[in-house]
């Protein structure tokens, strides 16, 4: 991936753009969103395969990746839906084509939330377990606790690590990691440190990370969902064993429903669905754009 700059939002955020190398001239453009505390190249397995086909494009969404938050801080919905949809019309302008777009996790939010409130219109779009709050979510005493362990447990994360081989080692020791291969776990690694100091530091602070799944909490995105009139596709974890359940898999079926959309399920899987299988994942996004596996 190479980066491509960064663009400024109108609060200020810059936003920063990459570009696989090497597309076919005139091959279909396709822009990818990365999951809450990830960056674009924490996928570059899947990228990689899809740029065979596609002229690959990725953002790091603000506070994360090397992008920026703006001066307020601000990481509401309509703030990310604002960026997903800059980026998307940025990219319309320098190809000339209207995107496909595919994301995983909050970033399939964003772009939902931008064609909804903001116009913003693609050729397909694919979303890997976007966190559609459903309103029966908000009124069960039972998930609105689990809720804020999740803001409260990520807001005690450990920020600073003496090398990537060292946090990979962390992750792959939780079972919300434990399906990833040891070689995309440490890609991974990689791509959300930074250097400081001795050792490294999370790209993503986890105060804007939790303040990310504070956002998500929001029965909006999900109550306003339409036919866009384009291909569109919900994938989902099923949570097989030993892959550990994902909140996020609840509304996917409904959501497609409203939206007109494809619905498919990925065996033994967790929520981090792209990086686990990401050639499979790579191919459903072919699928739903291109009409072929």
């Amino acid at each position: 991936m190479e980066r491509q700059g960064w663009l400024e939002a109108a609060d200020g955020a810059l936003i920063a753009l990459h570009r696989w190398g090497g597309a076919a001239p005139g091959a279909p453009v396709l822009l990818w969103g990365h999951a809450n505390g990830f960056a674009a190249q924490c996928y570059l397995p899947l990228l990689g395969a899809l740029a065979a086909d596609f002229d690959v494009w990725a953002w790091d969404a603000r506070g994360q990746g090397f992008s920026e938050l703006p001066p307020s801080g601000e990481t509401g919905l309509d703030a990310i839906a604002g960026d997903a949809a800059m980026v998307a019309r940025h990219v319309a302008g320098v190809t000339g084509q209207v995107p496909h777009v595919a994301a995983h996790s909050f970033s399939g939010v964003a772009l939902l939330w931008a064609g909804l409130r903001l116009g913003l219109a693609w050729r397909s779009a694919t979303l890997f377990e976007p966190p559609l709050c459903m309103p029966a979510q908000l009124a069960d005493a039972d998930e609105a606790p689990r809720h804020q362990a999740r803001v409260a447990g990520t807001l005690r994360r450990r920020a600073l690590w003496p090398s990537a081989a060292a946090f990979a080692e962390r992750l792959a020791a939780t079972p919300g990691f434990s399906l990833i291969s040891p070689e995309a776990l440490l890609l991974h690694a990689r791509a959300v440190l930074r250097p400081e100091g001795e050792g490294f530091a999370l790209r993503c602070a986890p105060a804007t990370e939790a303040a990310i799944y504070r956002a998500m909490w929001d029965a909006a995105p999900f109550l306003a969902l339409r036919p866009f009139g384009t291909p569109m596709r919900f994938v989902a974890s099923d949570a097989t064993p030993p892959a550990p359940a994902s909140p996020a898999r609840l509304p996917q079926p409904l959501a497609a429903r409203g939206c007109g959309a494809i619905f498919t399920e990925l065996a033994g899987c967790s929520h981090l669905l792209a990086l686990e299988r990401p050639l499979e994942c790579a191919a459903l996004v072919r699928q739903t754009a291109l009409g072929v596996a």
